[in-house]
């Protein structure tokens, strides 16, 4: 592909990039050759979500940054990718505009997070499975009962309505320009969006948006956590503040 593609661009006077969807679990990229994709591949969309859902009977974060208990998470796949010698800037940093959740869920002390379940949460349009904005405007409706919280630990979103035994992973422009900022104060090649249309592009509470306004207009994590009103979670474990993330991968 690279040499063809090379050979049109040559003709034709254009350069054509090439890039891969590429995986997140560190099984997956056990059996992924990045040593010889990578002098072939502009660059790698890398789908750092999906890391836990409902074939799984057990809550779980579906993008954390750090802390999975199995190495399920951002930092552990961006390390291996540079372990393997793909360069900073060939890494585009995926992230979910939806999520993954579960039914049947006991609050357990902090929202029903590593708990058993009975089954996948209704969806948006297939079960376990909310778009970022139809989840968005429930969370926002003060009588739907839905609590967000924040696990300090794994630096990532979650809600749960507890009179519904609801459990969802989540994302919000918190999590989003936390990692924005630090995806390109380490040097990666950008972030991408799964899908753009499920985000909420026309409210303060778009995850595109939010990303656009760290990389792009250089804002910091509180300005952009000023415009939000996905605030006041609820924190578990960690140093319980809410802050950039350390330059740490």
């Amino acid at each position: 592909m690279r040499s063809k593609v090379d050979a049109l661009g040559t003709r034709l006077g254009r350069d054509y990039e090439l890039s891969v969807a590429s995986p997140a679990g560190f099984d997956k990229i056990r059996n992924f050759n990045l040593a010889g994709l990578t002098p072939h591949v502009d660059f790698f969309n890398l789908m750092s979500y999906d890391f836990h859902g409902t074939w799984e009977k057990t809550t779980g974060h579906q993008s954390a940054f750090t802390g999975d208990p199995i190495g399920y998470d951002i930092k552990t796949a961006v390390d291996l990718y540079r372990a393997a010698g793909v360069p900073a800037g060939k890494i585009v940093l995926g992230a979910p505009l939806y999520t993954r959740g579960w039914s049947g869920v006991a609050d357990g002390g902090d929202g029903g997070y590593a708990e058993q379940s009975s089954g996948s949460a209704p969806g948006t349009f297939e079960a376990g499975v909310y778009d970022y904005k139809d989840l968005l405007r429930q969370v926002q409706d003060p009588a739907s009962g839905w609590k967000l919280y924040w696990d300090d630990t794994a630096q990532a979103a979650y809600v749960y309505n507890r009179s519904k035994g609801l459990f969802s992973s989540f994302e919000t422009p918190t999590s989003i320009a936390q990692r924005a900022q630090l995806a390109e104060d380490i040097g990666l090649g950008g972030m991408m969006f799964w899908d753009i249309t499920n985000d909420a592009l026309d409210s303060p509470e778009s995850l595109v948006n939010a990303a656009y306004a760290s990389w792009v207009i250089d804002e910091d994590l509180a300005t952009i956590r000023s415009r939000s009103r996905l605030t006041g979670e609820i924190v578990i474990g960690g140093d319980g503040l809410i802050k950039a993330l350390p330059l740490q991968v």
